[in-house]
């Protein structure tokens, strides 16, 4: 099987190594501050827009803090996290590059607002690898892991969702894409044990990533 038309690639966890550090800024300070007398486990909110998470942990938990000054939390830990911590995947311009003159359209389609997309393009110039560029803000509808963000991706590219594939590292950003109709490859980090059952093939480096894309699943 030939490489695919399109693919839309996830941000975190994916391109760019953030999560680890989203996880003990959550783990540590947002959700202990939050609810302080709850275990919310990370989980709950991993790959999903964290604009979009404070009603649902509000209706099973105990939390103490507004609305405004929990998703200020995430700004706080966002703007150290994308400007001083976050790493892009090693090889990840060669995969793009290579994905490009083979002929792939290729889109980002992120849980992130276009604060932190725009901090992390200024870091790793990784916009200028994509044909097309869609965060959770853009678009009028739920963000993952309803597939709305991943068909805007398909369209902006000017491709069926089913005709698309995406890479994906969350069980959210998984079932969203799986979701659309697409193709899907779960991405893992080391000793990652995120529920990525949904996905049609796994990757668990950077070069396992390359082989699963440019020679098909």
């Amino acid at each position: 099987m030939s490489e695919p038309p399109a693919v839309c690639f996830d941000m975190d966890g994916v391109l760019v190594q953030s999560e680890g550090h989203w996880v003990r800024a959550q783990r540590e300070d947002i959700l202990p501050t939050a609810a302080p007398n709850d275990d919310i486990p990370v989980a709950a909110i991993t790959g999903r827009n964290y604009r979009e998470v404070y009603p649902d942990l509000d209706a099973e938990y105990n939390l103490e803090i507004t609305r405004e000054a929990f998703e200020g939390l995430f700004e706080e830990h966002g703007e150290r996290i994308y400007g001083e911590e976050a790493t892009l995947l090693e090889g990840a311009h060669e995969l793009l590059d290579e994905l490009r003159d083979a002929g792939v359209a290729l889109a980002l389609t992120t849980s992130a607002p276009w604060a932190w997309i725009d901090v992390v393009d200024e870091r790793f110039d990784l916009l200028s690898k994509f044909d097309a560029a869609v965060s959770a803000g853009d678009i009028d509808g739920p963000g993952k892991p309803e597939p709305d963000i991943y068909e805007r991706g398909a369209a902006e590219l000017g491709v069926a969702p089913e005709d698309c594939w995406a890479v994906e590292d969350s069980t959210a950003g998984a079932r969203a894409a799986v979701a659309a109709g697409m193709t899907t490859v779960g991405f893992r980090g080391d000793g990652d044990e995120t529920d990525l059952s949904m996905v049609h093939a796994v990757a668990d480096d950077a070069e396992t990533l390359r082989e699963v894309l440019l020679g098909g699943v």
